[in-house]
């Protein structure tokens, strides 16, 4: 493995070749032609972006959650159908694709889209290797209660060994449970790269990279980020459009300490990460595996809108204002959770 290598992260967001397209269900003169032309441009556009993280010299570049943009037909219910016919196509034009792109740069590619297996839809995200080839999957583990209406969950949060170093993968909401990067530094990972339809915030994606011990790549519309396993920000792309930025990373060298640090001396062990895993106690960690640990007696039973008449309710709430947010009606409701607003 190369003491340094140079990942990087790509915003593209809005993609300028879907405008005018009627690739929405929820709209009234919704086109499944459009959607499929929807679904071929993004990803053309995406390969652009991919040769310039080449141009830059990258060795690993990461894009967004649901690149190939299908993610508002998987919450529409009145004809599933649309969303598993276009799925079932992109599966293996999103391999073909890719795998070409990251074959032609040399480099590897981490995309999420989703991934038809069987007559099973997951939402991946894929690692392409240079030779063109899918070294690893990762499906998604913790999903929105909308995604579950036709997304079915991963089980697992594996890494992948690399010629260029131990890579793992998670995407969006799992961002909001520490233990998703925790499980995948465990199982090796000295990178997470996380596509992600929202943006991770800066507190927090420091505190999972330096909590993992690992350099955590996020892509997203805005802010999407490389941070280093001591919780710094090593770039961050802000608020500009289809854009690549990158850092130079050494990855055994990001985690250990300096020869004079006491716990050196102390423990005889200079990586962090090291020490970490050597000192551990999980026999004390038991509760975090718990289905029913003491914290959910503070709750009330059920509560999880799972049933097929919650489903309905919630489903027949969203489109109502869905479609008065295409109109350009304002609504009450929005993605934005603020705690600092509640002291």
């Amino acid at each position: 493995m190369a003491d340094t290598i140079r990942v990087s992260t790509i915003q593209t967001y809005p993609i300028p070749t879907l405008e005018g397209l009627k690739s929405d269900p929820f709209m009234d003169d919704f086109s499944l032609a459009d959607l499929h032309e929807a679904i071929e441009r993004a990803v053309t556009w995406n390969e652009g972006l991919f040769q310039r993280a080449a141009d830059d010299k990258c060795n690993l570049t990461v894009v967004t959650e649901d690149f190939s943009r299908t993610g508002m037909a998987k919450r529409y219910l009145d004809d599933r159908s649309i969303f598993r016919e276009v799925v079932e196509k992109q599966t293996p034009m999103i391999a073909e694709r890719l795998g070409a792109a990251a074959k032609k740069h040399g480099m590897y590619i981490v995309a999420c889209y989703y991934a038809l297996e069987g007559e099973t839809i997951y939402n991946v995200a894929d690692l392409f290797g240079p030779k063109g080839d899918i070294v690893g999957r990762y499906r998604k583990v913790h999903l929105p209660q909308y995604e579950l209406w036709q997304v079915a969950e991963g089980d697992s949060f594996p890494a992948f060994e690399t010629d260029i170093g131990w890579i793992g993968m998670l995407i969006c909401y799992d961002q909001m449970w520490p233990e998703a990067s925790q499980a995948c530094a465990m199982n090796g990972a000295q990178v997470i790269c996380q596509p992600s339809a929202a943006v991770l915030q800066e507190y927090k994606l420091r505190a999972r990279a330096a909590d993992s011990l690992t350099h955590f790549i996020t892509s997203s519309a805005y802010h999407s980020s490389i941070a280093s396993p001591r919780g710094r920000i090593l770039v961050d792309a802000g608020e500009m459009q289809h854009t690549v930025v990158w850092a130079d990373v050494d990855l055994n060298a990001a985690t250990k300490a300096h020869p004079y640090f006491w716990e050196n001396l102390f423990s005889g062990i200079r990586d962090h990460k090291e020490r970490h895993v050597k000192y551990r106690h999980p026999e004390t960690y038991g509760v975090l595996t718990d289905p029913h640990p003491p914290l959910a007696e503070q709750y009330p039973e059920g509560g999880v809108a799972d049933t097929p008449e919650a489903v309905e309710q919630a489903y027949q709430t969203f489109k109502e204002m869905y479609r008065k947010q295409l109109r350009g009606e304002k609504i009450p409701w929005g993605w934005n959770w603020n705690p600092t607003e509640v002291r």
